[in-house]
């Protein structure tokens, strides 16, 4: 095997193996970096690009305990050798214990050195193979879960597409929709992953539509009573399409798609569910698709002003929705407003 240069660090006070060490080291072409305190032990540790073994040469059991603990704390990785011609076996002990990974009693035969040195470089070239194979590998494996990431963020927007395809008004309202969850969830306090999780979500709460007729889902006038039972059905073919998956987001979209018309009052549907017993990603939805669902013209009636909508949101904080998801949407309006115009409404 072709031995990598290593770089010995040794820190000693007193001198007396300093020439042994070198002996041992330089016929092998090893560098060695003395330093005398720990300070500059420390500094030269953090200065150098690659330190591979540390020599301590240094009588005194206490003291050298902390330096083994201090160097073990920023690179548990090193190597460190410690050289005392003092210590009994409870001390030894006590040392390897701390983090040191040999210790060789002084005197040091030059040879024996020089053998143990010779090995350690072929171990560390090893390791640094190993290390790189294996961020070569894991470099592999995020680039493909990468791709299997974004193809199904990409099928999911298309799901989402779906079930607007057949709704001429919805623009990119689903999209909306999405911004807003993902809003309201960061306000919220919602981790980066949550957060991500109502973004690709929440553009699934209406995919129920795809099961509703053409003639309720586009009627300008309002819906009878019967056609309104059946576009309440949207809900629940929502979730039969979306569960049963290993999908973390379809598994969400189901539950929003369940869950986005019950009302904090319990008068909402399909289940009138109240309060906490709505799940949190259906009251977060809620607001979002509300508050776009008005600002949006429709085929049965105008956009509103934000006057009037923040008003109805108001007046509903407390019956519809969640009234500290409103408070928190609303304390939010501006970077609302940011995403309308960053996806305006189409007709």
């Amino acid at each position: 095997m072709n031995m990598k240069k290593i770089t010995i660090l040794y820190y000693n006070t007193n001198n007396k193996s300093r020439d042994t060490v070198l002996n041992a080291a330089i016929p092998i072409d090893i560098n060695v970096t003395f330093t005398h305190s720990f300070q500059e032990l420390y500094e030269t540790i953090v200065s150098l690009d690659e330190i591979d073994i540390v020599f301590i040469d240094y009588e005194g059991e206490e003291e050298l305990l902390k330096i083994i603990s201090a160097i073990h704390k920023y690179d548990e990785d090193l190597v460190i050798y410690v050289l005392s011609s003092i210590l009994d076996d409870d001390e030894q002990i006590k040392i390897y214990s701390s983090g040191a990974t040999e210790y060789l009693n002084i005197p040091i035969n030059c040879h024996v050195l020089q053998a143990r040195l010779k090995n350690m470089a072929g171990l560390r070239d090893s390791r640094r193979l190993l290390y790189s194979k294996t961020n070569v590998l894991q470099e592999e494996v995020d680039k493909a879960v990468s791709i299997i990431k974004e193809r199904e963020l990409e099928s999911l927007l298309l799901l989402g597409r779906a079930s607007e395809y057949k709704d001429r008004d919805t623009g990119s309202h689903i999209l909306r929709v999405g911004r807003y969850s993902a809003l309201i969830m960061e306000k919220l306090g919602g981790s980066q992953e949550d957060q991500e999780l109502m973004l690709y979500s929440a553009p699934l709460h209406d995919v129920g539509k795809i099961g509703i007729p053409d003639s309720i889902l586009n009627k300008e006038s309002k819906l009878t009573d019967e056609e309104y039972v059946i576009m309440k059905t949207h809900t629940i073919k929502g979730y039969e399409i979306l569960s049963g998956t290993k999908s973390k987001y379809l598994d969400a979209g189901a539950i929003i798609a369940l869950s986005h018309h019950e009302r904090y009052d319990g008068t909402g549907y399909p289940k009138g569910l109240k309060a906490s017993e709505i799940p949190l990603y259906g009251r977060i939805v809620a607001i979002a698709d509300v508050f776009d669902a008005l600002m949006s013209e429709r085929v049965y009636k105008n956009s509103w002003t934000l006057e009037q909508t923040m008003d109805y949101i108001k007046t509903q904080a407390g019956i519809h929705f969640d009234p500290k998801l409103t408070n928190i949407f609303l304390d939010n309006i501006d970077e609302a407003l940011n995403i309308i115009k960053t996806l305006p409404p189409k007709l």
